[in-house]
């Protein structure tokens, strides 16, 4: 098990995350949710050891996290990082061996290459085995990246368990493809691997995470299953909109669904462009005075003729 224990991140005078808890259970997939900027990311960093806390421990399967050699955590743990660097002119099936470097003698062998081609089927990028990765979209090149951690954790450990730690892998994935990728994830929980995946959406994390940890301003809200966390109440708190949590029709976990109507703020813009010119004004009182409000005013005026 991979145990965070009240950590704390500090840099200089900012405070991103405090006294915060989580396990990354074998078997068992927890999601990270909150807002921006409530300290997902960090936890994650911290959980993969890119990140040392301030105060707290990181303790991977009973053993201080900073204790293992890099070597060891890498063949046992794979993080899928929000953004990735990678330029080079690489084909997708060479991204994809990288992740099999931990595990490498020497030169690949023929199974490193056979794993790294069963990585790509896995996330349905097969057919694009022999492509120049630079030239993937956004969403097909997250899945490569996927693909390569896969790799990576892809031989069970005999003197240990799998870790998947997964920064909003789903951030630039089309809608059929965020749920492929997520259950990907869910499989390999189910096969005896720890998944922690920071994730935006509340409905996903609701119907695959086993157990969720919700954050605010770096703070620990609410942790357990989906149905127990995710209330009106606590949702509201956190992210300031009224939500409706109902029974999903077809799965075994809750539906939230956003009560836009139930919000006094909530604006509604009509046909006659009144909503925007007021809204422009307004901005521009604020901003600039008369002058920007005339600027602003007149910019609205000519989009809405």
């Amino acid at each position: 098990m991979l145990i965070l224990h009240d950590i704390t991140v500090r840099i200089g005078d900012a405070t991103l995350i405090q006294n915060v808890s989580a396990d990354i259970r074998p078997g068992r997939l927890t999601a990270v949710v909150g807002p921006n900027g409530a300290g997902k990311t960090t936890l994650l960093r911290v959980a993969s050891g890119e990140m040392t806390p301030s105060s707290g421990s990181v303790r991977f399967d009973d053993r201080p996290l900073a204790s293992l050699p890099t070597r060891e955590q890498a063949r046992r743990r794979a993080v899928l990082p929000q953004h990735s660097r990678l330029r080079s002119s690489f084909c997708v099936l060479e991204v994809v061996l990288m992740g099999r470097t931990p595990h490498v003698e020497g030169a690949e062998s023929s199974r490193d290459w056979a794993v790294a081609e069963a990585a790509l089927d896995v996330v349905s990028m097969g057919d694009f085995a022999e492509r120049s990765f630079p030239t993937l979209s956004g969403g097909e090149a997250q899945r490569v990246h996927l693909a390569r951690a896969l790799a990576q954790i892809w031989d069970s450990p005999d003197d240990g368990n799998r870790y998947l730690l997964l920064d909003e892998p789903t951030a630039s994935l089309d809608l059929a493809h965020q749920h492929n990728v997520l259950h990907t994830a869910r499989s390999l929980a189910d096969a005896g691997t720890g998944v922690l995946a920071v994730l935006h959406d509340l409905n996903l994390a609701a119907q695959y995470a086993d157990r969720v940890l919700l954050l605010q301003e770096g703070n620990g809200v609410a942790s357990g299953p989906p149905a127990e966390v995710f209330t009106p109440e606590a949702i509201y708190r956190v992210f300031g909109l009224p939500v409706c949590v109902l029974a999903h029709p077809t799965q075994s976990c809750p539906l939230i669904v956003p009560d836009a109507g139930a919000s006094p703020e909530a604006p509604t813009l009509h046909g006659d462009g009144d909503w925007l010119k007021r809204s422009a004004g307004e901005t521009g009182n604020r901003r600039n005075g008369e002058t920007g409000n005339r600027r602003i005013g007149e910019a609205a005026n000519r989009r809405t003729e």
